[in-house]
């Protein structure tokens, strides 16, 4: 006789959610961007197809969770590298050096999570502006948080200082893709942030 199959065991929403991304997150790596199918997450985590409807609803919500739950764990080692400065300069120059260096550690990661920004999103303005609005509002409180401890008055508003940061690390970020050894990377990063920090200030 065979034996029933052990019954799953339970997991929270929020586990759930978890478990799925984990499974997206190998689709995307083993298939491309293209293989991302709400199926294809499904067979991965071993559930049923309506289990990943049921927790994202359609594919472009489970992308977006993708690029949330990346946010969620890199803006604050950025953020926290960045506080550890109390000159200008020197706050902006370790956060955006913070984030290369997790670039350069794990590029692939990166790239894929580019890809999925730039093509899983196309065309869904509302979808694009969520996942900036995590960047942007992390760094805008944490640009208030920075400036009052301080006393420093800057020339632009927060949300002017956080859009220029976040243009800067996208750059800079693609650029380190193709640069191996960094250096070219670390001369525009240091030239651009020490710009930024002067426009910021004057």
């Amino acid at each position: 006789m065979t034996p029933e199959p052990a019954p799953r065991a339970y997991r929270s929403r929020a586990e759930r959610r978890d478990e799925l991304l984990d499974a997206a997150a190998l689709v995307v790596r083993d298939g491309g961007v293209e293989a991302l199918t709400t199926r294809a997450v499904a067979e991965r985590a071993g559930v049923a197809h309506g289990v990943v409807h049921y927790a994202f609803g359609a594919r472009q919500h489970l992308v977006l969770a993708l690029l949330e739950r990346q946010a969620r764990d890199v803006l604050p080692r950025v953020l926290a590298a960045a506080e550890e400065h109390d000159d200008l300069a020197g706050a902006l120059d370790a956060g955006v050096s913070a984030y290369l260096a997790l670039v350069r550690a794990e590029p692939e990661r990166f790239l894929l999570l580019e890809s999925l920004s730039g093509t899983a999103l196309g065309g869904d303005d509302a979808l694009v502006r969520g996942e900036r609005a995590l960047w942007h509002d992390g760094l805008v409180a944490a640009i208030e948080r920075w400036t009052a401890r301080h006393g420093v008055a800057l020339a632009e508003p927060a949300a002017v200082a956080a859009d220029a940061v976040l243009t800067l690390v996208d750059g800079l970020g693609r650029a380190a893709w193709s640069d191996p050894d960094g250096s070219a990377t670390d001369r525009a990063r240091a030239l651009l942030l020490r710009g930024l920090a002067h426009a910021l200030t004057r």
